[in-house]
Formats: structure tokens, C-alpha cells, sequence
């Protein structure tokens, strides 16, 4: 995996003067001490705006459901950009709203000023697979007649900005659209990891019986197991029914709330490695970069997207998974650390907001 060349961090802003953004955020805000990837994205993105002297603010997606309203904000403030989540009503259904529906909302507008950050692939998956190759868009593929984009549902040619964390395939059905990556500098670097400490067990990305799996490979191997969770997932709340009776009888250690801004020691210090198997593509994923931040090992499954870049350990079956992480899980060593940090990743986007819409591809 290598990073192209980054632009001066100190390089002016093109128009100069003051930007607005708003980015939408899950109606729970920033005080629930369980949130995730998305939540440390959007305040760490909105802090390195403002250090860029973008007016950066939130609003809720309840908000955000009324379009006509959120379109009336953005024209009374003058805002520059807005950045929905991937589950907002502009990017639902099969087909645009109809011309003058939009003319009378205001919408068409809106939708001018749209960066959508790809942070998951529910839009294109929607069990959260790996999206398929698009048989229009896919390089070297053979033009098939007829074919239709894999994209064609999810307005590919909107004139919203498109921003990808890295390039892959599915993402080149988008005409307009950026690679700017995440980042975790928001976390110290530090070597935390203990090789004889217990394993670090994230569960609710897999289903339960895989996740019976794992706490019995580990567990009967003798290992100290610390577990934590998926919270937004189905499978991570039946995977705590699961743990319970391990918790109580003293076999794993739970830590089922956390506040990863202030008590990140607590879920990755002492720990050999981080094991996450995961079934989904992940656009990217802060659990694993953070481990790596703080000198854990990362184990996971052999297809889901970004995190086999993070990956010391990789198997194709949970069962395969658990018995190399048994057998090396003292000995594997982390892979290398993230390298992009949050304030080159907010110049980036400053850039890109202060940016002529529908501009060419880019490969940064």
C-alpha cells in the first residue's frame, strides 16, 4: 500500500476567504461514550477544518430528513459544503427526485454542494460485502451490451463531490471523486503491546455461531481473552448474550463501554494483538489503525477491504484464524503504522471544498 505524494499543508487555499461546511452526524451527537469510527472521523475532520479556517458545524439527521429545510439552511448561511452521512435521503432511492421537485426545494442546489464520504458500502452492498465489479466502469473488462452500472442506483454522475479512502475498483463508477484516507494521530503512538497479555477480541462483525467460534479456540487454548464490541450491530448485541456466562465465570474480561478519547489504555495496553474477524468490506477501520498506533498486532479474515492492509495475521475461516492466532499470536509482529495524520487530511479537504465542483478525478 503506498501513499502518492501529498500537497503543502501550507499551500493557500483556492478561492481564498472564509469556507462553511456542515456535517451531518447520528442524532445520539458526541455524547455517548460508545462511539465509533464515524463519530471520531466527522470531530476530528471538523476540528482540522477550523484549523484551516473552515467555519466547520454539525446537524442531526433529523435534521437532515427534511431536504427542503436543509436546503433552506445552506442558502440563508452561505454554506460551501455539506457532508451528509451515507444513509441520508439524498442518496436514497433508485432514480433523482424529479427536476421541479428540486427547483421549488431547492434541492438541485443542495446536491451541488454535497461531499459524500464513502465511509461504508451500504449504498452498494447491501449486506456489507465487497461490491462487485461494475461490468460498465470495471478497467480491462469487456464492454458488456446492455450492461448496466453497478453504481446506477446511488446517482454516480450527481454533481455531489465523491470522496473514497482509497482507490478500489468499485469506486471508479464516480466520475468526480477524491482519495483521501482517515486518519489516527488522534492517539499517541506508543508500543502498549504485552506478547504474553490477553487477546484483544472485537465480536460483532461476524456472526454468533463464529463468534462461539472464537471464545472457544481461544479460551480452551488457555489464553486470556478481552473482549470488546461492534455496538451497532445486531450481531454485536447477540455476541454480548453470548460472552456473558464466559465473563462470569472469569474466562474473558468484558468491556462493554468505553470512551476511546480518554480511555484507549484500558482497551488496547497489556494486549498481545487485536483480533477482528470481520465479513464486511471495511472502507477502512479505526479499531485496527488505532492498534497499530499503539503497537498491537492485527488479526482478521482474508476478504474485507481495507483491514487487510492493517494485518499481521490473515486466514480465510474464523476456525483457520484462531489457531494461527494461538500458535504466532506471542511472536507476530505489528504491521507498519499509519502514516497520513488528521491535519493533512483536513488541508485535503479545505482544498477540496474551496474547489471548483465537478472537477476531474483525483488521485490523491
Amino acid at each position: 500500500m503506498s501513499e502518492p505524494p501529498a500537497a503543502s499543508l501550507d499551500a493557500p487555499l483556492d478561492p481564498p476567504g472564509p469556507l462553511r461546511a456542515l456535517l451531518e452526524i447520528y442524532d445520539e451527537g458526541f455524547t455517548c461514550d460508545t462511539w465509533g469510527g464515524v463519530e471520531t472521523a466527522l470531530w476530528h475532520l471538523a476540528e482540522g477544518l477550523r484549523e484551516h479556517g473552515v467555519e466547520a458545524e454539525f446537524y442531526r439527521s433529523t435534521e437532515g430528513a427534511d431536504l427542503g429545510a436543509l436546503a433552506e439552511r445552506v442558502a440563508r448561511e452561505r454554506v460551501d459544503a455539506v457532508f451528509p452521512l451515507v444513509e441520508s435521503p439524498l442518496f436514497a432511492g433508485g432514480a433523482s427526485p424529479a427536476a421541479a421537485d428540486e427547483d421549488r426545494s431547492g434541492v438541485r442546489e443542495l446536491r451541488r454542494r454535497v461531499v459524500r464520504i464513502w465511509h461504508d458500502v451500504s449504498r452498494l452492498s447491501p449486506g456489507l460485502a465487497t461490491p462487485a465489479p461494475c461490468p460498465v466502469h470495471t478497467p480491462g473488462a469487456a464492454a458488456t451490451p446492455g450492461g448496466v452500472c453497478t453504481a446506477a442506483g446511488v446517482f454516480p454522475d450527481s454533481p455531489a463531490r465523491e470522496v473514497f479512502l482509497r482507490d478500489l475498483p468499485w469506486t471508479r463508477c464516480f466520475g468526480s471523486r477524491t482519495y483521501i484516507p482517515w486518519a489516527v494521530d488522534h492517539l499517541p503512538p506508543a508500543d502498549l503491546r504485552d506478547p504474553f497479555g490477553p487477546v484483544l477480541l472485537q465480536l460483532g462483525k461476524t456472526s454468533v455461531d463464529q463468534a462461539r467460534v472464537c471464545l472457544e479456540r481461544l479460551t480452551g487454548a488457555g489464553l486470556p481473552v478481552r473482549v470488546v464490541f461492534a455496538t451497532w450491530s445486531k450481531e454485536g448485541r447477540a455476541a454480548r448474550e453470548l460472552v456473558a456466562p464466559y465473563a462470569a465465570s472469569g474466562a474473558v474480561e468484558v468491556l462493554d463501554s468505553y470512551d476511546i478519547r480518554t480511555e484507549w489504555k484500558r482497551v488496547y495496553a497489556g494486549a498481545r494483538l487485536f483480533v477482528l474477524p470481520s465479513v464486511f468490506h471495511e472502507t477502512f477501520n479505526f479499531a485496527a489503525a488505532e492498534a497499530l498506533q499503539l503497537g498491537l498486532p492485527v488479526a482478521t479474515l482474508g476478504d474485507c477491504g481495507a483491514l487487510a492492509d492493517f494485518a499481521s495475521l490473515r486466514a480465510e475461516t474464523v476456525a483457520e484464524l484462531m489457531d494461527a492466532v494461538v500458535a504466532r499470536g506471542e511472536s507476530v509482529r505489528p504491521a507498519r503504522r499509519p502514516w497520513t495524520g488528521w491535519r493533512e487530511v483536513a488541508h485535503r479537504y479545505a482544498t477540496l471544498i474551496a474547489s471548483p465542483r465537478r472537477a476531474p478525478a483525483l488521485g490523491v
